[in-house]
């Protein structure tokens, strides 16, 4: 059975990183069949996933191109891609209310 795990971007940065069998074993990774399970269009998902549909937003934004080289590299030690560990990492700062320092 499949469990999701939530963590911290701190705790994220204390996981070692992916030995190369790790690797393998992830890229060769078979999809779980979906042939029993009917396709759901937006507005359904939506419906069945209410939750799913309002916690992200689609955005643009420009970025420092060294942030996102940073992102990149933990991204390539943890696993996770950088988008979604930007995204963590936002949404811990929002948690705890941080405002950026201003020069």
């Amino acid at each position: 059975m499949n469990t999701t795990t939530t963590m911290t971007l701190d705790e994220l940065k204390k996981l070692p990183p992916l030995t190369e069998e790790e690797k393998r074993i992830i890229n060769n990774a078979k999809p779980t069949p979906t042939d029993d399970c009917p396709a759901m269009t937006a507005g359904e998902l939506k419906e069945f996933r209410p939750w799913h549909a309002r916690q992200k937003k689609p955005v643009t934004i420009n970025l420092d191109s060294g942030a996102v080289e940073y992102f990149k590299a933990l991204a390539e030690e943890t696993g996770v891609s950088y988008q979604n560990l930007i995204n963590m990492y936002l949404v811990q700062c929002a948690r705890e209310k941080k405002r950026p320092a201003f020069a």
